[in-house]
């Protein structure tokens, strides 16, 4: 999910922990924990110390994976990209509200509409 709000401290990725072990990233041996204020009340981040690769997946093209650091967290039910993570996927959001998006280089030529997750 882009995510206008969230400015992350870099490109930063934030994952529900049920993703997260399903990727084999939990138990992180090599994080950070925080606590953060949610809607919900007070709840851990678990920001990794690695990087994973991410990238953008469109029919119409192919796409230079990113690096992106994750943050795993029980408080969230789906992925979240920050500022940073979005400039560094190309992502240009057009209409937050429509779910109207491109990429950078097709900015003014295309328009893109969301997509349910798989």
């Amino acid at each position: 999910m882009a995510n206008m709000g969230f400015e992350g401290l870099g490109a930063d990725i934030m994952l529900p922990m049920d993703l997260a072990k399903r990727l084999e990233l939990w138990l992180p041996k090599n994080a950070n924990i925080y606590a953060v204020r949610t809607a919900s009340g007070v709840a851990p981040i678990y920001r990794l110390r690695g990087y994973i690769e991410a990238e953008v997946m469109v029919n119409d093209r192919s796409i230079v994976p990113v690096k992106l650091m994750p943050i795993i967290s029980d408080a969230m039910e789906y992925v979240l990209l920050s500022n940073k993570a979005l400039t560094a996927l190309g992502v240009v959001i057009i209409s937050a509200d429509e779910g109207l998006w491109c990429l950078r280089d097709e900015l003014g030529r295309l328009v893109r509409d969301s997509c349910n997750p798989p």
